[in-house]
Protein backbone atom coordinates (compact mmCIF):
# COMPACT_ATOMS: atom_id res chain seq x y z
CA UNK A 1 0.00 0.00 0.00
CA UNK A 2 0.96 4.13 -1.08
CA UNK A 3 0.83 5.77 2.59
CA UNK A 4 0.32 9.48 1.57
CA UNK A 5 0.77 11.87 4.24
CA UNK A 6 -1.03 15.52 3.78
CA UNK A 7 -0.76 18.08 6.70
CA UNK A 8 -4.77 18.05 6.30
CA UNK A 9 -6.78 15.03 5.09
CA UNK A 10 -9.73 16.34 3.17
CA UNK A 11 -12.61 15.05 1.26
CA UNK A 12 -11.21 16.49 -1.93
CA UNK A 13 -7.04 14.89 -1.25
CA UNK A 14 -8.87 11.21 -0.75
CA UNK A 15 -10.99 11.50 -3.79
CA UNK A 16 -8.53 12.11 -6.22
CA UNK A 17 -6.14 10.40 -4.89
CA UNK A 18 -8.24 7.42 -4.39
CA UNK A 19 -9.70 7.70 -8.23
CA UNK A 20 -6.07 8.15 -9.46
CA UNK A 21 -4.35 5.42 -7.43
CA UNK A 22 -6.73 2.62 -7.08
CA UNK A 23 -9.31 3.36 -9.82
CA UNK A 24 -7.05 4.81 -12.33
CA UNK A 25 -3.45 2.33 -11.52
CA UNK A 26 -4.89 -0.04 -9.15
CA UNK A 27 -2.37 0.82 -6.52
CA UNK A 28 -3.63 0.98 -2.88
CA UNK A 29 -3.36 4.09 -1.23
CA UNK A 30 -3.85 5.14 2.23
CA UNK A 31 -3.85 8.63 4.07
CA UNK A 32 -2.34 9.82 7.58
CA UNK A 33 -1.52 13.30 8.92
CA UNK A 34 0.89 11.82 11.84
CA UNK A 35 4.75 12.51 11.17
CA UNK A 36 4.93 9.11 13.76
CA UNK A 37 2.91 6.59 11.22
CA UNK A 38 4.57 8.02 7.75
CA UNK A 39 7.84 7.75 9.42
CA UNK A 40 6.88 4.07 10.87
CA UNK A 41 5.84 2.85 7.49
CA UNK A 42 8.13 0.74 5.31
CA UNK A 43 6.48 0.80 2.00
CA UNK A 44 6.04 3.28 -0.87
CA UNK A 45 4.92 6.06 0.77
CA UNK A 46 5.11 10.25 -0.47
CA UNK A 47 3.73 13.96 0.83
CA UNK A 48 1.69 15.93 -0.48
CA UNK A 49 2.06 19.32 1.56
CA UNK A 50 3.56 22.45 1.39
CA UNK A 51 7.19 20.86 2.53
CA UNK A 52 8.62 17.81 2.34
CA UNK A 53 9.61 16.42 5.59
CA UNK A 54 12.70 14.75 4.66
CA UNK A 55 13.96 13.15 1.74
CA UNK A 56 10.55 11.35 0.90
CA UNK A 57 9.04 11.15 -2.22
CA UNK A 58 7.60 14.53 -2.04
CA UNK A 59 4.67 16.62 -3.92
CA UNK A 60 4.16 19.88 -3.65
CA UNK A 61 0.59 21.01 -2.97
CA UNK A 62 -1.67 23.63 -4.56
CA UNK A 63 -4.00 25.11 -2.28
CA UNK A 64 -7.07 23.72 -4.34
CA UNK A 65 -7.53 20.11 -2.41
CA UNK A 66 -7.69 22.26 1.11
CA UNK A 67 -10.23 24.64 0.04
CA UNK A 68 -14.44 25.12 0.02
CA UNK A 69 -16.66 26.09 -2.39
CA UNK A 70 -15.00 28.01 -5.39
CA UNK A 71 -12.50 29.91 -5.57
CA UNK A 72 -10.55 32.32 -8.12
CA UNK A 73 -8.45 29.82 -10.15
CA UNK A 74 -7.45 30.77 -13.14
CA UNK A 75 -4.86 27.89 -14.77
CA UNK A 76 -1.54 29.04 -16.59
CA UNK A 77 -1.31 25.75 -18.82
CA UNK A 78 2.68 25.22 -19.60
CA UNK A 79 4.66 22.17 -21.16
CA UNK A 80 5.92 19.51 -19.34
CA UNK A 81 8.12 17.15 -21.56
CA UNK A 82 5.68 17.05 -24.09
CA UNK A 83 2.80 17.18 -22.18
CA UNK A 84 0.04 20.44 -21.29
CA UNK A 85 -0.18 20.48 -17.20
CA UNK A 86 -1.09 23.23 -14.70
CA UNK A 87 -0.84 24.31 -11.04
CA UNK A 88 2.89 24.65 -11.54
CA UNK A 89 4.57 24.45 -7.78
CA UNK A 90 7.97 24.14 -7.69
CA UNK A 91 10.95 22.30 -8.91
CA UNK A 92 12.20 21.25 -5.67
CA UNK A 93 9.19 18.28 -6.01
CA UNK A 94 9.23 15.00 -8.13
CA UNK A 95 6.65 16.61 -9.75
CA UNK A 96 6.63 20.12 -10.86
CA UNK A 97 2.77 20.66 -11.42
CA UNK A 98 0.57 19.34 -8.45
CA UNK A 99 -1.55 17.10 -11.41
CA UNK A 100 -3.98 15.97 -8.62
CA UNK A 101 -5.09 19.18 -8.18
CA UNK A 102 -5.28 19.51 -11.93
CA UNK A 103 -7.17 16.47 -12.02
CA UNK A 104 -9.34 17.11 -9.27
CA UNK A 105 -10.23 20.69 -11.18
CA UNK A 106 -10.95 19.01 -14.49
CA UNK A 107 -12.90 16.29 -13.25
CA UNK A 108 -15.03 18.19 -11.16
CA UNK A 109 -15.64 20.60 -14.02
CA UNK A 110 -14.59 23.65 -11.79
CA UNK A 111 -14.84 25.66 -14.30
CA UNK A 112 -18.56 25.08 -15.20
CA UNK A 113 -19.48 26.05 -12.04
CA UNK A 114 -17.64 29.88 -11.86
CA UNK A 115 -19.08 32.32 -14.16
CA UNK A 116 -18.43 31.54 -17.66
CA UNK A 117 -19.31 32.19 -21.26
CA UNK A 118 -22.85 30.47 -22.40
CA UNK A 119 -23.98 29.40 -25.74
CA UNK A 120 -26.88 30.48 -27.32
CA UNK A 121 -28.89 27.61 -25.75
CA UNK A 122 -27.76 28.38 -22.75
CA UNK A 123 -25.59 25.71 -21.88
CA UNK A 124 -21.53 25.68 -21.34
CA UNK A 125 -19.15 26.55 -24.26
CA UNK A 126 -17.17 23.61 -25.31
CA UNK A 127 -15.82 26.43 -27.10
CA UNK A 128 -14.61 28.68 -24.09
CA UNK A 129 -13.88 25.57 -21.90
CA UNK A 130 -9.66 25.69 -20.99
CA UNK A 131 -9.79 22.06 -22.81
CA UNK A 132 -10.17 23.73 -26.10
CA UNK A 133 -8.60 26.97 -25.36
CA UNK A 134 -5.21 25.41 -24.80
CA UNK A 135 -5.73 22.62 -27.04
CA UNK A 136 -6.16 19.37 -25.20
CA UNK A 137 -9.71 19.32 -25.94
CA UNK A 138 -9.07 15.61 -27.81
CA UNK A 139 -6.58 14.05 -24.97
CA UNK A 140 -7.76 12.31 -22.30
CA UNK A 141 -5.35 14.69 -19.71
CA UNK A 142 -5.79 13.10 -16.93
CA UNK A 143 -5.22 9.95 -17.90
CA UNK A 144 -1.90 10.97 -19.52
CA UNK A 145 -0.65 12.45 -16.18
CA UNK A 146 -1.55 9.42 -14.45
CA UNK A 147 0.35 7.09 -16.52
CA UNK A 148 3.54 9.62 -16.07
CA UNK A 149 2.83 9.68 -12.61
CA UNK A 150 3.29 5.99 -12.44
CA UNK A 151 6.18 5.64 -14.58
CA UNK A 152 7.87 8.09 -12.36
CA UNK A 153 6.55 6.66 -8.74
CA UNK A 154 7.89 3.25 -10.55
CA UNK A 155 11.34 4.44 -11.25
CA UNK A 156 11.29 5.55 -7.45
CA UNK A 157 9.86 2.49 -5.77
CA UNK A 158 10.90 -1.08 -6.38
CA UNK A 159 7.38 -2.12 -4.98
CA UNK A 160 5.83 -0.57 -7.67
CA UNK A 161 6.57 -2.26 -10.68
CA UNK A 162 5.95 -0.92 -14.38
CA UNK A 163 2.66 -0.10 -15.95
CA UNK A 164 1.81 -2.90 -18.65
CA UNK A 165 -1.22 -1.46 -20.70
CA UNK A 166 -4.13 -4.17 -21.56
CA UNK A 167 -6.89 -3.41 -24.26
CA UNK A 168 -8.72 -0.39 -23.40
CA UNK A 169 -12.32 -0.70 -24.21
CA UNK A 170 -14.61 0.75 -27.06
CA UNK A 171 -18.18 1.41 -26.06
CA UNK A 172 -21.58 2.39 -28.66
CA UNK A 173 -24.21 4.06 -27.18
CA UNK A 174 -27.56 4.31 -28.90
CA UNK A 175 -30.08 7.34 -28.25
CA UNK A 176 -33.67 6.52 -28.95
CA UNK A 177 -35.09 9.91 -28.64
CA UNK A 178 -38.09 9.10 -31.09
CA UNK A 179 -38.42 5.40 -31.89
CA UNK A 180 -40.21 6.61 -35.45
CA UNK A 181 -40.28 9.51 -37.11
CA UNK A 182 -43.52 9.31 -38.75
CA UNK A 183 -45.59 6.05 -38.21
CA UNK A 184 -47.05 5.70 -34.76
CA UNK A 185 -47.07 9.20 -34.15
CA UNK A 186 -50.55 11.14 -33.55
CA UNK A 187 -52.42 12.65 -36.29
CA UNK A 188 -51.94 15.90 -35.22
CA UNK A 189 -48.24 15.70 -35.34
CA UNK A 190 -48.41 13.77 -38.77
CA UNK A 191 -49.95 17.08 -39.71
CA UNK A 192 -47.56 19.42 -38.11
CA UNK A 193 -44.87 17.23 -39.82
CA UNK A 194 -47.07 17.57 -43.20
CA UNK A 195 -47.65 21.14 -43.69
CA UNK A 196 -44.16 22.04 -42.06
CA UNK A 197 -42.49 19.72 -44.90
CA UNK A 198 -45.30 21.86 -47.77
CA UNK A 199 -44.51 25.45 -45.95
CA UNK A 200 -40.60 24.39 -46.72
CA UNK A 201 -41.35 23.08 -50.24
CA UNK A 202 -39.14 20.08 -49.55
CA UNK A 203 -40.59 17.60 -51.31
CA UNK A 204 -38.39 14.81 -50.29
CA UNK A 205 -39.70 14.33 -47.71
CA UNK A 206 -43.00 14.89 -47.80
CA UNK A 207 -42.87 11.78 -50.51
CA UNK A 208 -41.09 9.44 -47.79
CA UNK A 209 -43.59 10.56 -44.79
CA UNK A 210 -46.61 9.45 -47.19
CA UNK A 211 -44.32 6.49 -48.46
CA UNK A 212 -43.66 5.39 -44.62
CA UNK A 213 -47.46 6.46 -43.90
CA UNK A 214 -48.74 4.25 -46.67
CA UNK A 215 -46.56 1.69 -45.56
CA UNK A 216 -44.27 1.34 -48.64
CA UNK A 217 -41.58 2.24 -46.83
CA UNK A 218 -40.29 1.36 -43.51
CA UNK A 219 -40.16 4.10 -40.96
CA UNK A 220 -36.11 5.47 -41.37
CA UNK A 221 -36.16 5.67 -37.20
CA UNK A 222 -37.30 2.02 -36.80
CA UNK A 223 -34.23 0.16 -36.99
CA UNK A 224 -34.26 -1.83 -34.33
CA UNK A 225 -34.80 -5.55 -35.86
CA UNK A 226 -31.33 -4.22 -37.88
CA UNK A 227 -29.29 -3.75 -34.82
CA UNK A 228 -28.19 -7.81 -34.67
CA UNK A 229 -26.87 -6.88 -38.21
CA UNK A 230 -24.84 -4.32 -37.39
CA UNK A 231 -23.16 -5.52 -34.25
CA UNK A 232 -23.13 -9.53 -35.43
CA UNK A 233 -19.48 -9.08 -36.46
CA UNK A 234 -18.63 -6.70 -33.39
CA UNK A 235 -17.24 -7.44 -30.02
CA UNK A 236 -19.11 -4.52 -29.04
CA UNK A 237 -22.71 -5.34 -27.39
CA UNK A 238 -23.96 -1.66 -27.49
CA UNK A 239 -26.44 -0.16 -24.48
CA UNK A 240 -29.71 1.40 -25.56
CA UNK A 241 -30.86 4.63 -23.83
CA UNK A 242 -35.25 4.94 -24.75
CA UNK A 243 -36.96 8.33 -23.99
CA UNK A 244 -39.72 7.24 -22.69
CA UNK A 245 -42.29 10.30 -21.69
CA UNK A 246 -44.58 12.26 -23.45
CA UNK A 247 -45.17 14.80 -25.07
CA UNK A 248 -44.47 18.85 -23.59
CA UNK A 249 -44.12 21.99 -24.18
CA UNK A 250 -40.69 21.14 -24.14
CA UNK A 251 -40.43 17.94 -26.91
CA UNK A 252 -42.60 15.79 -29.21
CA UNK A 253 -42.33 12.07 -28.38
CA UNK A 254 -44.14 8.84 -29.09
CA UNK A 255 -46.76 8.55 -26.58
CA UNK A 256 -45.56 6.00 -24.12
CA UNK A 257 -49.18 4.14 -24.52
CA UNK A 258 -48.25 3.34 -27.75
CA UNK A 259 -48.20 -0.29 -28.28
CA UNK A 260 -45.44 -0.21 -31.01
CA UNK A 261 -43.11 1.67 -28.25
CA UNK A 262 -43.48 -0.48 -25.80
CA UNK A 263 -42.67 -3.87 -28.02
CA UNK A 264 -39.50 -2.19 -29.14
CA UNK A 265 -38.54 -1.28 -25.61
CA UNK A 266 -39.25 -4.80 -24.48
CA UNK A 267 -38.04 -6.30 -27.57
CA UNK A 268 -34.61 -4.43 -27.15
CA UNK A 269 -34.43 -5.12 -23.43
CA UNK A 270 -34.29 -9.08 -24.21
CA UNK A 271 -30.71 -8.40 -26.41
CA UNK A 272 -29.35 -5.22 -24.77
CA UNK A 273 -29.10 -3.40 -21.39
CA UNK A 274 -31.01 -0.50 -20.87
CA UNK A 275 -31.09 2.83 -20.17
CA UNK A 276 -33.22 5.89 -19.53
CA UNK A 277 -33.20 9.01 -21.62
CA UNK A 278 -34.11 12.14 -19.52
CA UNK A 279 -36.76 14.33 -20.89
CA UNK A 280 -36.34 17.71 -20.25
CA UNK A 281 -39.05 17.95 -18.12
CA UNK A 282 -37.89 15.31 -16.17
CA UNK A 283 -34.31 17.73 -15.72
CA UNK A 284 -36.96 20.39 -14.77
CA UNK A 285 -39.01 19.19 -12.51
CA UNK A 286 -37.04 15.89 -11.19
CA UNK A 287 -38.96 14.84 -8.20
CA UNK A 288 -42.58 14.74 -10.09
CA UNK A 289 -41.30 13.58 -13.65
CA UNK A 290 -38.23 11.78 -13.20
CA UNK A 291 -39.85 9.91 -10.53
CA UNK A 292 -43.07 8.81 -13.36
CA UNK A 293 -40.39 7.93 -15.99
CA UNK A 294 -38.34 5.64 -13.55
CA UNK A 295 -41.37 3.98 -12.49
CA UNK A 296 -43.39 3.61 -15.75
CA UNK A 297 -40.26 2.73 -17.79
CA UNK A 298 -39.29 0.06 -14.67
CA UNK A 299 -42.73 -1.38 -15.26
CA UNK A 300 -42.97 -2.14 -18.51
CA UNK A 301 -39.10 -3.98 -18.56
CA UNK A 302 -39.74 -4.97 -14.99
CA UNK A 303 -36.18 -4.41 -14.19
CA UNK A 304 -34.67 -1.89 -12.29
CA UNK A 305 -32.60 0.97 -14.14
CA UNK A 306 -29.79 2.11 -12.99
CA UNK A 307 -27.93 4.03 -16.30
CA UNK A 308 -29.00 7.50 -17.14
CA UNK A 309 -28.04 9.80 -19.84
CA UNK A 310 -29.00 13.46 -20.83
CA UNK A 311 -29.75 14.25 -24.36
CA UNK A 312 -29.70 17.93 -24.09
CA UNK A 313 -28.50 19.85 -21.02
CA UNK A 314 -31.10 22.28 -19.40
CA UNK A 315 -29.29 22.91 -16.03
CA UNK A 316 -25.56 22.10 -15.14
CA UNK A 317 -24.57 19.06 -14.74
CA UNK A 318 -23.47 18.80 -11.29
CA UNK A 319 -27.09 19.69 -10.10
CA UNK A 320 -28.28 16.87 -12.50
CA UNK A 321 -26.55 14.44 -11.35
CA UNK A 322 -27.18 15.50 -7.44
CA UNK A 323 -30.69 14.94 -9.00
CA UNK A 324 -30.31 11.48 -10.11
CA UNK A 325 -28.87 10.20 -6.44
CA UNK A 326 -32.18 9.96 -5.04
CA UNK A 327 -33.81 7.93 -7.75
CA UNK A 328 -30.80 5.34 -7.15
CA UNK A 329 -29.33 5.85 -10.34
CA UNK A 330 -25.70 4.95 -10.34
CA UNK A 331 -24.45 5.17 -13.90
CA UNK A 332 -24.42 8.18 -15.91
CA UNK A 333 -23.36 9.11 -19.57
CA UNK A 334 -23.53 12.75 -20.31
CA UNK A 335 -20.72 13.83 -19.44
CA UNK A 336 -20.15 14.94 -22.97
CA UNK A 337 -20.65 17.95 -25.47
CA UNK A 338 -23.63 17.31 -27.72
CA UNK A 339 -22.46 19.48 -31.05
CA UNK A 340 -18.61 18.77 -30.15
CA UNK A 341 -16.33 15.77 -30.18
CA UNK A 342 -13.75 15.94 -27.49
CA UNK A 343 -13.32 14.66 -23.84
CA UNK A 344 -15.47 16.94 -21.60
CA UNK A 345 -13.76 16.06 -18.56
CA UNK A 346 -10.54 15.35 -19.63
CA UNK A 347 -10.68 11.90 -19.06
CA UNK A 348 -11.43 8.59 -20.64
CA UNK A 349 -12.03 6.54 -17.01
CA UNK A 350 -15.30 6.38 -15.69
CA UNK A 351 -15.19 8.17 -12.10
CA UNK A 352 -17.42 9.34 -9.45
CA UNK A 353 -18.78 12.95 -9.54
CA UNK A 354 -17.45 15.33 -6.71
CA UNK A 355 -20.20 17.79 -5.50
CA UNK A 356 -18.19 20.79 -4.91
CA UNK A 357 -22.04 22.89 -3.73
CA UNK A 358 -21.63 19.86 -0.51
CA UNK A 359 -18.54 19.07 -0.65
CA UNK A 360 -18.99 15.42 -0.76
CA UNK A 361 -18.47 12.34 -3.53
CA UNK A 362 -21.91 11.63 -4.93
CA UNK A 363 -22.31 7.75 -5.82
CA UNK A 364 -22.87 7.78 -9.01
CA UNK A 365 -20.47 6.58 -11.61
CA UNK A 366 -19.59 8.94 -15.05
CA UNK A 367 -19.14 7.61 -18.00
CA UNK A 368 -17.46 10.00 -20.60
CA UNK A 369 -18.82 10.04 -23.68
CA UNK A 370 -15.99 11.49 -26.20
CA UNK A 371 -18.43 11.60 -29.53
CA UNK A 372 -22.23 11.99 -30.03
CA UNK A 373 -23.69 11.69 -33.64
CA UNK A 374 -25.12 15.03 -33.54
CA UNK A 375 -21.44 16.30 -32.51
CA UNK A 376 -19.86 14.67 -36.38
CA UNK A 377 -20.80 18.02 -38.18
CA UNK A 378 -18.32 19.71 -36.31
CA UNK A 379 -15.51 17.57 -38.03
CA UNK A 380 -14.79 16.48 -41.43
CA UNK A 381 -17.66 14.25 -41.66
CA UNK A 382 -15.89 11.27 -43.60
CA UNK A 383 -12.96 11.52 -41.47
CA UNK A 384 -14.80 11.38 -38.30
CA UNK A 385 -14.12 7.35 -37.40
CA UNK A 386 -10.68 7.69 -38.53
CA UNK A 387 -10.12 10.51 -35.80
CA UNK A 388 -12.09 8.14 -33.49
CA UNK A 389 -9.80 5.54 -34.25
CA UNK A 390 -6.92 7.48 -33.70
CA UNK A 391 -8.51 8.66 -30.13
CA UNK A 392 -8.31 5.07 -29.32
CA UNK A 393 -5.17 4.05 -29.99
CA UNK A 394 -3.82 6.58 -27.95
CA UNK A 395 -5.90 5.46 -24.73
CA UNK A 396 -3.22 5.75 -22.40
CA UNK A 397 -4.59 3.27 -19.40
CA UNK A 398 -6.38 0.29 -18.96
CA UNK A 399 -9.18 2.18 -17.44
CA UNK A 400 -9.67 4.45 -20.74
CA UNK A 401 -13.12 3.32 -22.38
CA UNK A 402 -13.97 5.53 -26.12
CA UNK A 403 -17.49 5.85 -25.76
CA UNK A 404 -19.64 7.20 -28.36
CA UNK A 405 -23.29 7.79 -29.00
CA UNK A 406 -25.15 7.44 -31.96
CA UNK A 407 -29.16 6.93 -33.06
CA UNK A 408 -31.37 4.80 -33.65
CA UNK A 409 -31.94 7.20 -36.93
CA UNK A 410 -28.15 6.22 -37.60
CA UNK A 411 -28.40 2.77 -37.93
CA UNK A 412 -31.42 2.71 -40.76
CA UNK A 413 -30.14 0.02 -43.08
CA UNK A 414 -31.15 1.85 -46.17
CA UNK A 415 -27.68 4.12 -44.79
CA UNK A 416 -25.75 1.32 -44.55
CA UNK A 417 -23.64 2.65 -47.79
CA UNK A 418 -23.46 5.74 -46.95
CA UNK A 419 -19.68 6.60 -46.42
CA UNK A 420 -19.77 7.26 -42.47
CA UNK A 421 -22.17 4.48 -41.66
CA UNK A 422 -19.17 2.12 -43.57
CA UNK A 423 -16.78 4.01 -41.62
CA UNK A 424 -18.49 3.03 -38.47
CA UNK A 425 -19.12 -0.58 -39.36
CA UNK A 426 -15.72 -0.47 -39.66
CA UNK A 427 -14.57 0.87 -36.43
CA UNK A 428 -16.94 -0.89 -34.52
CA UNK A 429 -15.15 -4.66 -35.50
Amino acid sequence: MLLVYTHKITPRVTYIFRHIFENMLELAVGFTSSIEAFVAHSGPKMSYTHKPLGDEFFVAAHSLLFERGLGSHEPSVQDWEGIPAFFKTSNDTQLPFDIFAASFFLLSRYEELTPHLKTAKGVFDPLQSLAAKQGFLYQPLVDVWALKLHKIMSAHFEEIKPYKLKTPQKEVLIDVPLAFKYRHRSVLVALEVFFKSLWSFNLVKILTQLAVLLRLEEDPYDSFSAWEEWFNTSPILPKIFFLYANSSAYESNVSTLSRELQLRIKRAGDSYSLGLLLSVQSQLKPEVNLANEKKDFQGLTHRQVKMSRIPISYRQLSDVYADLVPFEFTEDYSMGYADQMGFRASTATPFYFYDLTNEFQLPIKIYPVAAKVTGFHSEKTLEVFNQLEELYKKLPLTSSKLIIAISNGFLDLKKQDLHLQKAFKKFIK
